[in-house]
């Protein structure tokens, strides 16, 4: 029989509670200056399935440089993708924010949170041994600032999506080789979580970008 949570009211909650949930809660609650946006993570949670292809082939875009420093080190000739797939559980977009620009661009900054079941294996090539890496418990959170830029009368009205990290963005996941979790063996973990932290924030914090084209420089 599954029982009822107990709940409480946040005016029940005493100093140390109210500490530890703070971080917890979204920006729109903590800032006037961010919007709730419901909506907004409504359409994210019915377009979710259809984002799968498209935003794997970002992800590879944005993995395959950081490999490519590796190879060649550690006797790795290549690292490779066996496959990749977001998963069913999409991320929470935590509270958005417009900022108000004399430039012919849409800016915004959101804080986004995600705690997702994705199919991630890594394929290996170490020495002659073909090594399996699968990615599990991802969670990936942080402050993004999303530029529609520029704008342009041909529909959907901008050129160019550009992406950049406002924070170095909290990164959290578990690798498993061969049905082992190489992340328990110590000191390896932290090794891996910084250098993954490290090699986002040098692409793509601020005022680093990641720039996805939409529509033609022509149109």
């Amino acid at each position: 029989m599954v029982q009822e949570p107990i709940t409480s009211s946040i005016y029940e909650l005493d100093t140390c509670a109210l500490q530890d949930l703070l971080p917890e809660m979204p920006l729109w609650v903590k800032n006037p200056d961010y919007d709730r946006v419901d909506w907004l993570n409504k359409v994210l949670s019915d377009v979710w399935p259809y984002l799968d292809k498209p935003v794997a082939s970002i992800i590879k875009g944005i993995a395959e440089p950081m490999f490519a420093e590796y190879i060649g080190k550690y006797q790795i000739e290549s690292i490779e993708f066996k496959s990749i797939s977001l998963g069913t559980l999409r991320p929470v977009i935590c509270g958005l924010k417009v900022y108000d620009t004399n430039e012919k661009e849409i800016v915004m900054e959101t804080a986004i949170r995600w705690a997702g079941n994705p199919d991630i294996v890594l394929v290996i090539k170490l020495l002659s041994l073909h090594i399996t890496v699968q990615l599990v418990d991802l969670q990936i959170s942080g402050r993004v600032r999303v530029a529609l830029k520029p704008l342009v009368p041909t529909f959907p009205c901008f050129s160019n999506i550009v992406v950049s990290l406002m924070e170095k963005p909290d990164v959290d996941f578990g690798m498993n080789i061969l049905g082992g979790d190489i992340m328990s063996i110590p000191g390896l973990y932290r090794y891996i979580q910084e250098t993954v932290k490290r090699q986002v924030a040098s692409l793509y914090h601020w005022p680093q970008t990641l720039e996805i084209p939409i529509l033609d420089a022509s149109s």
